[in-house]
């Protein structure tokens, strides 16, 4: 048996793989959308992941209340907008931009159980919440002269992924993982064929966009493998803000690739929003 502060160092050793495995996603989504529609990339991406969880779910498949497939949707709907509008912000700001914007979900749980469960914000809460805002505010640069709706998009997806969170903590009571996974998946398949056909897209992809698109379904099937082992090892106080390692490897991989360098307002902008995520795990940890 592990001791308690071996699970912890196989926890953030977890938490970081996860996180460059992430960033790995990140990089090779940047580069399938320059040959293919962001939805055709959401819908292999469910598909192949889908597929891969269809044999872990014979023998769970257990009858479940109407209460239950309503938790299902939210949570595949947050996932879906989540990578959605990630992905789409890939496409007009800096990968670590994108990237940073999306780590602000933890800043919106706050809101999405307000307006799920009526439960209001804590008055404690609200000191790193507002400096997270003030980080958010200096990447975006709300300003005529600067802003850029790219970056609203991008902080989107940080709203989805916080919806996600809250849903799939509400499950984690009543249904296994695999099959949270396997529902969100089949979900986000289904509702992106929608978007492929309005874009006229095809369903067969080019022979050039192979490789980018294998590499997106793997690191981000590996990546969710390792993260829900992260959690399984490390409480979430531990967890959330060693991932933010994703950042400075996003922001690593979009100076390598593409010569984009942060300019003092994404870098302030990064310290408060860490600031605002360390303060609030912390408070979690001492509440526990």
């Amino acid at each position: 048996m592990l001791d308690d502060n071996e699970l912890l160092k196989k926890g953030i050793v977890m938490t970081i793989a996860y996180a460059f495995v992430m960033s790995l996603t990140a990089l090779a989504a940047k580069q399938a959308q320059t040959m293919i529609a962001v939805s055709t990339l959401v819908f292999w991406q469910s598909v192949f992941c889908a597929l891969v969880l269809l044999p872990q779910m014979r023998g769970r498949w257990k009858k479940r209340p109407l209460s239950v497939w309503k938790i299902h949707f939210l949570r595949s709907f947050g996932g879906f907008i989540g990578f959605l509008f990630y992905y789409w912000s890939l496409n007009h700001i800096p990968l670590v931009e994108a990237s940073l914007l999306r780590t602000c979900a933890p800043l919106c749980v706050p809101f999405v159980v307000l307006i799920l469960h009526k439960i209001r914000i804590p008055k404690a809460r609200w000191l790193p919440l507002i400096i997270g805002f003030v980080g958010v505010a200096f990447v975006i640069q709300p300003t005529p002269e600067h802003l850029n709706p790219w970056h609203i998009i991008g902080f989107i997806s940080a709203i989805g992924l916080a919806l996600s969170m809250v849903t799939t903590r509400m499950l984690s009571h009543q249904v296994s993982g695999q099959e949270t996974l396997f529902v969100y998946f089949l979900v986000s398949t289904i509702l992106s064929v929608p978007l492929m056909l309005v874009q006229g897209d095809s369903f067969l992809l080019p022979v050039a966009v192979w490789l980018p698109v294998a590499v997106v379904t793997i690191t981000l099937y590996v990546g969710m493998y390792l993260y829900n082992l992260a959690y399984t090892y490390a409480p979430a106080s531990i967890v959330s803000p060693v991932s933010y390692i994703g950042v400075v490897f996003s922001g690593f991989w979009g100076w390598v690739v593409w010569g984009h360098v942060p300019d003092i307002f994404a870098i302030l902008g990064m310290l408060f929003i860490f600031s605002s995520i360390l303060i609030s795990t912390r408070m979690a940890r001492h509440r526990g």
